[in-house]
């Protein structure tokens, strides 16, 4: 286990906010609900009498001791002992779909760009004990993987609370900065994502278990300002008494059929008496979505007055073209484009590099239509916006 260390912050890396739609809401909500069957799962099934999770505690112990697990039985009781802890903290996890613009938000949130990080009461602040956050558009901090969720589980309370928490990424990025003898010894989940960060908090010393840069994961620091900024975002505005209020700053509640973890789905149903199988009606799970416009304030446009014919000044959004902008000519040139314009979130966010390639781009005209074209000019004039 590591010591508490200075707090150091990475540059966060701003992305592009589309939209949250109902039918997306829906389809995330669902990869929600798998992603904590599947880490539940990950924590919990024994392979030949051990959690599938202890190759990764294994690998986090060598990165922070470069000793064996097996000189060590106190470890080994420790670690299957937080598997345990783990899985039953997803089998009851409260789970969250955040928007896409909340990513960025955490990264420029205060609590991740200050000297340290102050908390209060965690019990109060806290949404709930267990809980899960999914990011569909995750979290950029530097260089370190992209962060694809975040999950906490609380034991105790008061002076003796004890609270944990998971950085979630890709599962195909965690072996490129492992070793080669560890990435090769260690044996991660066949799900999409995987945790790559263990933080723990108890009487008020902040630990992580392993070297957290060679898992592409935030410092311990990091991970709990991560998980308090989540918190103070997503925290809904309160509805007034006769129900008025921001109706685009709450949380929507969805159902969607609850993903069988290990144990679950295995016993047999009864026979009727005509030797049938009675049909078991599938379980549903709720999930939080935390609704777009909660998290993407709405543009701030810049009204221009212009006298009108009937002289009321009007008001038109910016940006403005000046009254005596023409068009002008752009020779044929040559640009930087990504070959994968469709495919290039998805190779980013995996780890991989679109190359730009230099493609010819026709010769056109620039500027506001419907207006001659200045051969002198060759620059946009920018719009006065005072």
């Amino acid at each position: 286990m590591s010591q508490p260390r200075a707090l150091s912050r990475p540059a966060s890396i701003p992305a592009s906010t589309p939209t949250l739609t109902r039918r997306t809401a829906v389809d995330f909500a669902d990869q929600a609900e798998r992603l904590r069957a599947q880490l539940a799962d990950f924590w919990g099934k024994p392979v030949r009498g051990l959690p599938r999770a202890m190759d990764l505690m294994t690998a986090m112990y060598l990165t922070a001791t470069g000793r064996d697990l097996v000189d060590d039985p106190h470890a080994i009781t420790l670690y299957i002992t937080m598997c345990a802890n783990f899985h039953a903290a997803y089998e009851a996890s409260d789970v969250w779909v955040a928007p896409h613009s909340i990513g960025d938000r955490i990264a420029r949130h205060p609590l991740l760009n200050q000297a340290s990080v102050i908390h209060g009461n965690l019990e109060d602040a806290a949404p709930a004990r267990d809980g899960l956050a999914y990011f569909p558009t995750p979290i950029h901090l530097g260089d370190l993987h992209p962060v694809h969720g975040l999950a906490w589980h609380m034991e105790g309370t008061g002076s003796d609370l004890a609270i944990a928490v998971e950085t979630i990424t890709a599962t195909q990025l965690l072996p490129t900065r492992l070793p080669p003898l560890i990435a090769a010894s260690t044996k991660l989940p066949l799900a999409p994502y995987c945790p790559n960060g263990v933080t723990t908090l108890y009487e008020a010393a902040l630990a992580g278990y392993g070297n957290p840069r060679l898992f592409g994961a935030p410092d311990p620091d990091t991970a709990l300002a991560l998980v308090l900024a989540f918190w103070e975002l997503r925290e809904p505005t309160t509805r007034d008494a006769d129900g008025s209020g921001d109706p685009g700053a709450v949380e929507d509640t969805l159902t969607v059929f609850q993903h069988a973890g290990p144990g679950h789905g295995t016993k047999k149903s009864s026979r009727s008496r005509n030797g049938k199988r009675a049909k078991q009606p599938r379980r549903r799970r709720r999930i939080r979505v935390i609704r777009e416009p909660a998290h993407t304030p709405a543009p701030v446009l810049q009204p221009r007055p212009i006298d009108s014919a009937d002289g009321v000044a009007e008001h038109i959004t910016a940006p403005n073209w000046r009254d005596e902008t023409l068009r002008w000519e752009v020779s044929e040139k040559y640009q930087n484009r990504c070959p994968n314009p469709h495919q290039h979130r998805a190779i980013i966010e995996a780890g991989g590099e679109c190359k730009p390639v230099r493609v010819p781009i026709k010769a056109h005209f620039n500027g506001p239509k419907g207006r001659d074209v200045d051969p002198r000019r060759a620059v946009r004039i920018i719009p006065d916006r005072s």
